[in-house]
């Protein structure tokens, strides 16, 4: 597997992968909502109420849209430089005249949210590609997810798995109550209200909660493959295709690890597997295809030669995407 691991760095330094932005934090004074958000979301990652950010952005009601500006902060805070209305002839009791009380402090129940992404602590050896492998997801997601490019990742980094490995949850939906989920999922009102360190039964929209005594799902030990995205018989580029450009535009090498694909973007990475004969193989996406009816892909002469395909023989092979190109 180390082997395979370093044939993928190389390949996808030949594709070139773009590094990934940090993603914004309300900790700043303007937050730009991201999908999935609610403002009880950006509210408790704030540390202020929900009341507090309506008032501040003139906000209705709690609906937001993806890319709105919302002020996490006060707008003139409590010895602000910033100019302010003239009050030096408003009466002494005028509540003009005196600043708003400061929002509480964020409470303890901040951190009982549950995460909205999975959690896992790399262990020895461990790569996005070979996680990507296990979880049955790409190494490109893992990437995104993590902002990082360490290959293998240290032994007890923490790192962000996508959502489906997350704890399970239910987002609170309007008209709800603490009474009615813990019904829906045969759990207890102060089982619920515990797992959340909840002092009141009212709840918002958009709250995400615990469910007490539901567990993330594991993640698989290493060495154990998730389910392949297909599998199917392949074909070996012909001889006389040597040197042909394909779909991509660059030619075919028959000595090249590169395969045909009808849809992964050009230079995405799949691994290939005949696991009856353990043969493995990673290969780069460079053309469409199949040429051949009833084949999953065409495969060049090195990828047969590595899963040990005669040219005559269309075997059963096992394929799984790990890196997915942005072109």
């Amino acid at each position: 597997m180390r082997t395979v691991v370093l044939v993928l760095g190389l390949l996808l330094m030949r594709a070139g992968t773009a590094p990934v932005g940090h993603a914004q934090s309300p900790a700043d004074s303007v937050y730009t909502v991201q999908s999935g958000d609610t403002l009880y979301s950006i509210a408790r990652r704030a540390g202020v109420s929900v009341e507090a950010l309506r008032r501040w952005n003139d906000l209705e009601d709690t609906a937001l849209r993806v890319g709105q500006a919302l002020r996490v902060r006060p707008p003139h805070p409590v010895g602000s430089t910033e100019a302010s209305p003239d009050t030096t002839n408003a009466p002494l009791d005028s509540a003009a005249a005196d600043p708003p009380p400061p929002d509480p402090p964020p409470s303890d129940t901040a951190a009982a949210e549950p995460p909205v992404y999975g959690r896992h602590t790399a262990g020895e050896g461990d790569s996005f590609v070979t996680l990507a492998l296990r979880l049955g997801t790409t190494a490109d997601t893992l990437y995104a997810l993590n902002d990082s490019t360490t290959a293998p990742l240290a032994p007890g980094e923490p790192l962000r798995l996508p959502k489906r490995f997350a704890p399970p949850s239910h987002v609170v939906q309007p008209e709800e109550t603490l009474y009615g989920i813990a019904g829906t999922y045969g759990v207890s009102t102060r089982a619920l209200r515990m797992a959340n360190a909840l002092d009141t039964t009212a709840l918002e929209p958009g709250q995400r909660l615990r469910l007490p005594g539901r567990q993330a799902p594991e993640v698989p030990p290493p060495g154990d493959w998730a389910a392949p995205d297909s599998t199917g018989a392949v074909a070996v580029y012909p001889d006389p295709f040597a040197g042909r450009l394909t779909a991509s535009g660059t030619p075919y090498v028959p000595d090249a690890l590169v395969v045909s694909h009808p849809s992964l973007p050009y230079g995405s990475v799949v691994v290939l597997s005949r696991p009856e004969a353990d043969r493995h193989t990673f290969a780069r996406v460079v053309d469409r295809g199949p040429i051949e009816a009833g084949t999953l892909l065409d495969v060049s002469a090195a990828v047969a030669d590595r899963l040990g395909i005669d040219a005559d023989a269309t075997p059963t092979v096992e394929l799984r995407t790990v890196w997915v190109s942005g072109e």
